[in-house]
Formats: structure tokens, sequence, C-alpha cells
């Protein structure tokens, strides 16, 4: 039997955060808990293997860009961008899958300007989903 807790305060989109230049919040809390069906152990469980694996990938797009390789790139890319939309992070999403189709097309010239932006939006998305860790009970 899955444990589920409906805490108010996860469903709060102002407690999702946000950048002061943009109205659009770091993640998307309805569209999140919409994806583990309101579960929260699912929920921890899922940013516990996003905080780890995150790093990982975006060491891949960095290495990518600085090798020239292309495919690399593209696939990392693909999957950050598909780990960060269980968590509605519309923009380090779009940012990603910038970088997806600049390795799908081979167009790396200005990638890592757009690596640049990727490290930033993660980071905000990271801290956001560290918040949520300390909210969520197992």
């Amino acid at each position: 039997m899955t444990a589920r807790n409906e805490s108010p305060s996860l469903a709060t989109p102002a407690a999702a955060g946000g950048s002061a230049q943009t109205a659009e919040p770091v993640l998307d809390r309805a569209a999140m808990l919409s994806t583990v069906e309101q579960d929260l152990v699912l929920l921890r469980e899922l940013v516990e293997i996003f905080l780890a694996e995150a790093p990982g990938l975006l060491a891949q797009i960095r290495s990518g860009v600085n090798e020239k390789r292309a495919e690399i790139v593209e696939r990392a890319a693909h999957t950050l961008k598909g780990a960060l939309s269980n968590f509605g992070a519309r923009r380090a999403c779009e940012v990603a899958r910038q970088l997806e189709i600049r390795g799908r097309e081979a167009r790396l010239g200005d990638a890592a300007q757009v690596v640049s932006r990727l490290e930033s939006e993660l980071a905000e998305v990271c801290r956001a989903l560290s918040d949520i860790l300390r909210e969520v009970v197992p």
C-alpha cells in the first residue's frame, strides 16, 4: 500500500519559487503532484533521484559541448529535459530542449552560452526541489 500525504503547503503554488525577472515559477507543483498522482512518497523518491542524477547529466552536456560531440549533447539534454518535465520546470525544460535541438542538428557554436543558462536554471530547480524535500513527509 502506498502512503499518501496531501500536504496543503506542498500544493501551494506561491511556494514554488520563481525568478524576480519572470512570473513563471521554477516548478509547477500542480503538474508535479499530478505526475505522481498525489503520492508524496513517490515524489520524494523522484526528487532524490533527480538531485543525484542531474549533475552528471549537466557534466555530460558540458563535456559534449567542449568536445564538440553533438550526439552526447543531444542524448544528455533529452534525458535531462524529460526529468525536468516531471516537475513542471518549464523554463529549465526549454533550455534543455534548445541544447537537445542543437545537438541533433550538430550546431554547437553557441551551445556554451546555452549551457550557462541551463546551469542557472538547473540551480534554481535544485534549490526548489531541495525545499520540497524538507516539506515532504516520507
